[in-house]
């Protein structure tokens, strides 16, 4: 069994990670601007890439960081960039054979997954406490967004389960990568491999739209960037959350991102507010927040 100490949840890790929950949450009710004016998930997705690669070789070489990294930690930075592509291949597939609605509840089975899977990794049992939470946060998710079980495909779900499990091993994978690397070094290395391998896919998929396409190129370009900048916000909390509190809390914290995208669909987008929402939100919001004034576990070498 590892040796591990308890600490209380420090502020900055919960504030990284409500701040990286929020930026993904904006997202979801961002992008069908953005759709309506030809900009194809593909596009998003290698505008995100490119954009995110160049602000952060721009913010490393202005802050000096060290872009040397230990030999050992190649291969789990080099899997981080590849599990953070497959999450965005595997969730854009599965949509296209199940609802969006559906896609979201098993996509968010990832914070059980890794309430799980981690602490097994350090030798030491799930904590009941935390899992429950973790089972209560997907609880509300099921209850606010809904769906219908005739709605499930197969393909569909496996390619969910696939991002499910990509972001569950990239949060894993992280933590032996935080406390060797800086946090910025890792976000751009990772955007670097992210980019490489999409332009990839890219080139054999086929599907993306060029900005002369676009009916509106200048807000196209606006709301992309947006996008872009909103995902770069995103994965430097998720990356500085899991130094701050490990894979499992950051999981936990990140739960906050589907009700971010309910609350955010009724200012932006009109939408109302029904009852299942309500309830499955505050089961959410109860379950992060218990989880903000529970301890911290700290593995000691």
């Amino acid at each position: 069994m590892s040796n591990a100490k308890t600490k209380k949840l420090p502020l900055a890790g919960i504030a990284t990670g409500i701040a990286g929950g929020t930026a993904f949450g904006l997202i979801t009710p961002i992008f069908p601007f953005a759709h309506t004016l030809g900009v194809t998930a593909s596009s998003a997705t290698i505008i995100r890439f490119i954009i995110g690669s160049l602000i952060m070789a721009t913010v490393v070489l202005v802050t000096k960081s060290a872009l040397a990294i230990p030999k050992n930690k190649i291969l789990p930075l080099f899997s981080m960039g590849l599990l953070i592509f497959s999450v965005t291949v595997c969730y854009l597939s599965a949509v296209t054979y199940i609802p969006v609605s559906l896609g979201a509840i098993l996509f968010y089975t990832y914070p059980v997954i890794v309430t799980v899977i981690d602490p097994l990794l350090q030798r030491r049992l799930p904590s009941f406490i935390q899992l429950g939470l973790s089972i209560l946060a997907f609880t509300g998710i099921t209850i606010a967004l809904g769906t219908n079980i005739k709605e499930l495909d197969w393909r569909g779900v496996l390619f969910v389960m696939g991002a499910a499990f990509s972001i569950s091993g990239t949060l894993i994978i992280s933590r032996s990568v935080v406390s060797h690397i800086p946090n910025l070094t890792i976000v751009f290395y990772v955007n670097i491999v992210a980019t490489v391998l999409t332009c990839l896919y890219l080139f054999l998929d086929g599907n993306i739209s060029l900005p002369d396409q676009w009916s509106d190129q200048w807000i196209g370009w606006s709301l992309s960037i947006a996008i872009a900048l909103l995902y770069l916000l995103a994965t430097l909390g998720q990356i500085a959350t899991v130094n701050f509190v490990g894979p499992s809390r950051t999981a936990m914290l990140f739960n906050i991102e589907p009700v971010v995208t309910i609350m955010t669909a009724i200012i932006v987008l009109n939408e109302t507010l029904n009852q299942a929402q309500i309830i499955g939100s505050l089961f959410v919001l109860s379950a992060v927040v218990i989880s903000c004034y529970r301890p911290v576990r700290i593995p000691v070498s």
